[in-house]
């Protein structure tokens, strides 16, 4: 099963310049733990996750001040629509994230939850793709 059948592609975004404290309310508001940060020309630029901005605060991070882009990992781990689903669940689960960013080039075109990879079993994985295809450092 490819990511493209099971990936949201309704994915509330933020930009670089939201604060920390911003970013969290935003994700109480909405039941996530992360949210991709686009830049202005709308690419992918990172992902804010909740245990991240948390950590930052709880070490000094001021979050009314601080933005959010200025704290992201430079290596984003995203995933194409026409990965397999199950070598991304994997993929999730080494890295340890929740969730991950689906692309195409450097645009956000959706994104999928652990859970939701979780759902597809092995019988139903397409294991003809290569490995590390479409994951990686976006420059």
């Amino acid at each position: 099963m490819k990511v493209r059948e099971l990936m949201r592609t309704s994915v509330a975004r933020v930009l670089p310049a939201a604060t920390v404290g911003e970013v969290l309310s935003r994700m109480e508001g909405s039941g996530v733990t992360s949210l991709p940060v686009e830049d202005a020309e709308g690419f992918l630029f990172g992902v804010a996750r909740r245990a991240d901005l948390s950590r930052a605060i709880a070490e000094g991070t001021a979050a009314s001040s601080a933005a959010v882009g200025d704290g992201l990992s430079s290596h984003l781990a995203t995933a194409t629509p026409e990965m397999d689903v199950a070598r991304v669940a994997e993929m999730m689960r080494d890295r340890g994230v929740d969730d991950i960013m689906v692309v195409e080039g450097r645009s956000l075109v959706g994104a999928l939850s652990l859970a939701e990879a979780g759902k597809v079993g092995p019988a139903e994985a397409d294991h003809r793709q290569p490995a590390g295809q479409g994951c990686g450092r976006l420059s």
